[in-house]
């Protein structure tokens, strides 16, 4: 008999239910938390400091709008419109941070640092008014939440300001995209993690990094996770490639969420690879 591993718990990032999905829909954020998944939205700051959900610091994806997030008041953006992966315009206002802090609060999230706020704002950026903003919309809830960014800088002012708010670092500007790395090297890049982001309580490893260093027997999650940090591991959507030997080894080596664009295909198969042998 095979010895059932933890199940990892999946994120559903940028909120995608299905790949097919616009981001940051608030019938998806209601479904991930009805069901106890964990879930993303990225943050970008408008011009009066009020926290916006989307990916990129320019409207014109996303939105029916144009030109910078920064540039834009918050009644400004209340006017647009969310875009579909196709360019579509619905019928849906672009999501702010206030009211993913209603629906989870409405829903009632026992579940620390269940909502990441990956922050794409740079710390040079970023305000006092609007990390002072973001305090306050979080207020009470803090617990339930967990900002992150490539910069620690962005995270330690976010989380200063804002008590009970976990931090989380993903080291993706620390290794080249080729992977080509000896042993040595990845475990260099834990050291420089931990080194510079000691207060995390997630790691936000790419799968492919974790994979690669598993090819050097070096385990990456337990690299970082000596002071007790979990590690997430994205993004896995069902055409990764060698999708379930992928998750076999991300299972065993002991990841505890994995990020993905799709979560209703990938949740069978996580379940699978849990009681795969090693």
């Amino acid at each position: 008999m095979n010895e059932r591993n933890p199940t990892p718990r999946l994120k559903w990032h940028m909120l995608r239910r299905r790949r097919s999905d616009a981001p940051f829909l608030r019938e998806n954020l209601v479904a991930a938390l009805h069901a106890g998944a964990a879930c993303e939205v990225d943050l970008n700051f408008t011009a009066d400091g009020h926290a916006l959900c989307l990916h990129d610091a320019t409207l014109d994806r996303e939105t029916s709008g144009q030109g910078r997030v920064a540039d834009a008041t918050r009644a400004e953006i209340e006017r647009l419109r969310q875009r579909s992966p196709t360019g579509a315009v619905l019928t849906t206002a672009p999501l702010f941070l206030d009211e993913v802090v209603d629906i989870a609060q409405s829903i009632g999230v026992a579940e620390p640092a269940l909502v990441q706020l990956d922050v794409k704002t740079r710390a040079q950026a970023l305000t006092r008014d609007a990390c002072e903003r973001l305090a306050r919309t979080i207020g009470d809830g803090a617990d339930t939440f967990i900002a992150s960014a490539y910069e620690w800088d962005t995270v330690r002012r976010l989380v200063d300001a804002t008590a009970g708010l976990h931090a989380g670092f993903d080291p993706l500007v620390f290794y080249p995209r080729t992977f080509d790395l000896a042993a040595e090297a990845y475990r260099a890049i834990a050291a420089r993690t931990l080194a510079t982001a000691p207060g995390a309580s997630i790691y936000y490893l790419e799968a492919r990094l974790i994979l690669a260093a598993l090819e050097r027997d070096v385990n990456l999650v337990h690299e970082v996770g000596v002071t007790g940090a979990r590690v997430d591991a994205w993004t896995i959507d069902p055409e990764f490639p060698n999708l379930r030997d992928a998750l076999r080894r991300l299972v065993h080596a002991g990841v505890a969420q994995i990020t993905t664009n799709d979560p209703e295909q990938l949740a069978p198969i996580i379940a699978e690879s849990a009681t795969a042998p090693r």
